[in-house]
């Protein structure tokens, strides 16, 4: 098989493996079957399958998209060649193409990067549909300022009666740490007071009866 029947054969392959799922009863027969089919007729078969996918419901709109701008999407897809420069060449190298096995490689590996990349297309066209992003009216909130101002207007009383609120409450805080500072001060000085009578006491009563001195 020649270099371009090879890498048709394989995209043809590849976009079998995705259209048309052979369940593994039936894997072995199908991918012979398709194998010695002509390419005409396995791209005829393809083109059916994606058709009905493309008509099979809601979650095909980007497929779908994909399909109709194919032309403007088909640069994206194909990989340049890659020059290389041997260290021993005097003269300018001739660019090495990569193989078909190498570009399909490249795309199976980038299968979740481009899956992902639909996604957040499709996300950012739905935010457009819906009005989120908005770009280009940044100027609107010009019309808004007059609204902003009254409303500042409007919320100044309750600042204020907030702010009051704060003061008035910071103030009882205040004198509750003042009165809660003074008792512990007194009850200190209570205790001092407390222990000095009991010694006395202690005293008077061992000098009286000499027996309760046992020191």
């Amino acid at each position: 098989m020649s270099t371009p029947d090879l890498a048709l054969d394989l995209r043809i392959r590849y976009l079998e493996t995705l259209l048309t799922r052979p369940s593994s009863s039936t894997a072995a027969t199908t991918t012979t079957t398709l194998s010695s089919a002509s390419l005409s007729r396995r791209v005829c078969q393809l083109a059916s399958s994606l058709d009905l996918v493309l008509e099979a419901g809601p979650g095909t709109d980007a497929l779908r998209k994909f399909v109709a701008n194919y032309d403007l999407n088909e640069p994206l897809l194909t990989v340049p060649p890659v020059p290389f420069n041997h260290p021993s060449s005097t003269h300018d190298a001739v660019p090495d193409p990569l193989s078909p096995q190498a570009k399909v490689s490249l795309i199976l590996e980038a299968e979740y990067e481009i899956r992902q990349l639909e996604w957040e297309l499709r996300q950012i066209a739905l935010l457009d549909d819906q009005g989120v992003v908005g770009a280009g009216e940044l100027a609107q909130h010009d019309d808004l300022r007059c609204e902003l101002a009254q409303t500042r207007q409007d919320v100044k009383p309750v600042a204020a009666t907030y702010q009051s609120l704060e003061h008035t409450t910071n103030d009882l805080l205040a004198k509750y740490n003042d009165y809660i500072s003074t008792l512990s001060e007194l009850f200190v000085q209570w205790n001092d007071i407390i222990s000095e009578a009991e010694e006395e006491v202690a005293r008077i009563e061992k000098s009286r009866n000499p027996s309760l001195d046992i020191s």
